[in-house]
């Protein structure tokens, strides 16, 4: 029978080796993961703006800050969002639940947009609406023709330019999670996965979104 005194520190020992390896590993994946998103955003950056800060929260974000944004933006931020590959629990449960990589943009306008509506994909990480909403201030479900995605709206939403705006950025992106439209700050938020190639460019995607920004202002 193995002597418990020497087993349970080495068993000890020898986890703690795994967790450090793991993390140490993991936290070269993610910054070899977010420079190579880094380098895509590169060509579409522009179109929001001349100069941009960059900062990372850890190792599973890159904030990336428009420090001179263009119109019709007042404030503009991209966020690179990682899988949390240094800790492997949290990865392994995050992405049996459907997370991965994904990039958020977050924008004020000089004009507040003329509607309110949200658009979520369920199959997303952060795709789910809160049904709480309903007939609260008027919002109430929209009617979309994929069974997967859901949309809330108040009255005057247009609808067509919501449908168009996703559709482009599908095509621009390797898939949507959210697009929310609100009249107070942030009035525009865009969630979406960055392509498996990089045969899609990211100044397709930010020209998709600038063109909706425009278009809630009035622009």
């Amino acid at each position: 029978m193995p002597d418990l005194e020497t087993l349970v520190p080495s068993l000890a020992i020898a986890v703690l080796l795994v967790f450090m390896l793991w993390f140490v590993a993991g936290t070269q994946g993610n910054i070899r993961r977010g420079n190579r998103l880094l380098r895509w955003l590169q060509d579409g950056l522009p179109l929001l703006g001349r100069r941009t800060t960059l900062r990372w929260l850890g190792s599973s974000a890159v904030e990336l800050t428009i420090a001179d944004p263009a119109d019709p933006f007042r404030e503009a931020q991209v966020v690179v969002v990682l899988e949390p590959r240094d800790v492997g629990l949290l990865w392994a449960y995050g992405h049996a639940r459907g997370r991965r990589d994904f990039i958020i943009v977050r924008a004020s306008l000089r004009r507040a947009p003329r509607f309110e509506l949200e658009v979520g994909d369920r199959r997303g990480w952060t795709g789910r609406l809160a049904p709480e909403r309903i007939g609260e201030g008027g919002w109430s479900p929209l009617a979309w023709p994929t069974p997967e995605l859901e949309a809330l709206a108040r009255p005057g939403a247009d609808e067509a330019l919501a449908r168009r705006t996703w559709d482009r950025l599908e095509a621009a992106s390797g898939g949507v999670w959210r697009l929310s439209v609100h009249q107070t700050v942030p009035h525009l938020e865009v969630h979406v996965r960055p392509p498996e190639t990089d045969a899609v460019s990211s100044e397709r995607f930010l020209a998709t979104v600038r063109e909706l920004a425009l278009s809630l202002s009035g622009e």
